[in-house]
């Protein structure tokens, strides 16, 4: 459910960016003229929609990984270092969430130029987008098994 409200949003942030862009492109050509906010909604929306598509990448298989060493050792070594490896990257985004919240507490009173956004928004993204790939590498974690790559279109 979670991946599901993640790719709808992920979806809705990526045609906002490119609405957001065209209209830009639009108003400077065609009207030599720009709109104040058409920096910041594209920023903003790029920025959120990375965050939320790393824990999908992490369920699909799709993030780049080297295997050369790994693929020479036995199925039960490659299953213990798949464990200790999921174990060790969700620990260091749990570090990087807790420093995140940090900066996003020390950045709230700042706000964007003309959304008048906090700046600590970009923060909460990436700690959501983090605790959801932590959810991720949890279950790799236990089971000991990696998601088979997926094609994009599944």
């Amino acid at each position: 459910m979670i991946d599901r409200a993640a790719a709808f949003v992920i979806i809705v942030l990526m045609a906002v960016l490119t609405a957001v862009v065209v209209l830009q492109v639009v108003f400077r050509y065609g009207f030599n003229s720009s709109l104040d906010w058409g920096w910041e909604v594209p920023r903003l929306s790029f920025i959120c929609l990375v965050f939320l598509a790393i824990p999908l990448g992490f369920k699909r298989g799709l993030h780049v990984g080297v295997d050369l060493f790994v693929n020479q050792v036995p199925i039960d070594i490659q299953r213990v270092l798949l464990r200790v490896t999921a174990a060790m990257m969700a620990v260091l985004l749990v570090i990087i969430a807790y420093y995140a919240a940090r900066l996003a507490h020390s950045t709230w009173d700042q706000r964007t130029p003309t959304l008048k956004l906090s700046t600590g928004t970009f923060y909460v993204v990436l700690i959501v987008g983090n605790f959801h790939s932590v959810l991720h590498l949890i279950r790799v974690a236990l089971t000991g098994t990696a998601p088979k790559p997926e094609s994009l279109s599944e």
